[in-house]
């Protein structure tokens, strides 16, 4: 083992490599029938505000609460799409995908992050054509200050219940969505605040809030896509040093190199190369394989797969 290697010891100490394993798997069905009930409560309250602001705004024609309804019914669209993503993502592996079809799920949130850049930039377009072309102020009344509110309510629930579950499934397309829905509470204050503006006769009020909307809606849009396409571009998941500490402190391994990972958050997979000595059979050899392998699974529950490559010491190391 290398001299110097504190974590090594430590995790020696206090990590045991045998025992139940204790890892995720590459298809996980609990799980994301888990995701998608959550995802069906989010629908039918989508729904239920798109739908509230949507009528509103048709009967007083005014822009910004219109476009703040079509912002809801992006968020229901997202809301059948990642149930339709997640029920493909939860099927096991086959021989066309040996690596399960996790990556469904974060396809699903890229393809979520386009629509809602593409409503961002009709609806800046659509603002920018109100503001240039000027017009009276939008009628306002004490219901429409009802609506906003009650939709502010019901926003705010919907972020923090998605936002939790997102983290506690550890879920890409909720952590997606829910970035979406907490955008909503920042656009229906901006609505609030246009709403107010345009009550006192500001007429271009309606379309800066309306551009204010589009301007949140394209920054949600950006981090949802950049987030997801990092793992679909295969960026290392794993912490190569808490893994060499590991390997390390497995007796027998005496280095480690070229250590990669790449798979989604909670389904990560690890290929590694180890050093043994290399008068060792190769029953002993495979050992010491399968106990480095069970040391990262009960390290990390969100490993889904090892791959090991055990070579003699003194074997140059190879480039990543």
């Amino acid at each position: 083992m290398i001299e110097g290697s504190a974590d090594a010891e430590e995790i020696g100490q206090t990590l045991g490599v045998s025992g139940a394993r204790t890892k995720t798997t590459l298809a996980n069905p609990e799980r994301d029938l888990a995701v998608r009930r959550v995802l069906i409560v989010e629908l039918l309250l989508n729904l239920l505000v798109a739908a509230a602001k949507g009528i509103y705004g048709l009967m007083t024609g005014s822009l910004t609460i219109t476009a703040d309804a079509l912002h809801s019914s992006v968020d229901a669209g997202a809301n059948i799409l990642g149930i339709f993503v997640l029920k493909h993502s939860a099927e096991s592996p086959d021989p066309k995908h040996p690596y399960g079809h996790r990556k469904f799920e974060v396809l699903g949130a890229v393809a979520l992050g386009l629509a809602i850049g593409t409503v961002g930039v009709n609806l800046a377009l659509h603002a920018a054509r109100a503001l240039s072309s000027g017009g009276e102020a939008p009628t306002t009344e004490l219901l429409g200050v009802a609506v906003i509110v009650g939709t502010l309510i019901v926003n705010l629930f919907v972020a923090t219940y998605e936002a939790r579950k997102a983290r506690q499934l550890q879920s890409q397309y909720l952590a997606a969505d829910a970035a979406h829905t907490a955008s909503d509470v920042l656009v229906t204050i901006a609505v609030l605040v246009s709403y107010g503006a345009s009550h006192v006769g500001i007429a271009w009020a309606d379309g800066v809030g309306a551009l204010l909307v589009a301007l949140v809606i394209l920054k949600v849009a950006w981090e949802v896509i950049s987030t997801n396409l990092s793992v679909l571009v295969d960026v290392a998941q794993g912490d190569v040093k808490r893994i060499e500490a590991i390997v390390l402190a497995v007796p027998g391994v005496e280095d480690c190199h070229r250590i990669r990972s790449h798979g989604t958050p909670n389904a990560i997979i690890i290929d590694l190369h180890a050093h043994a000595d290399g008068d060792l059979t190769l029953r002993d050899s495979h050992e010491i394989a399968h106990q480095i392998e069970e040391a990262l699974y009960q390290d990390d529950p969100r490993i889904a797969d090892v791959t090991v490559h055990m070579e003699p010491v003194g074997d140059p190391a190879e480039q990543l």
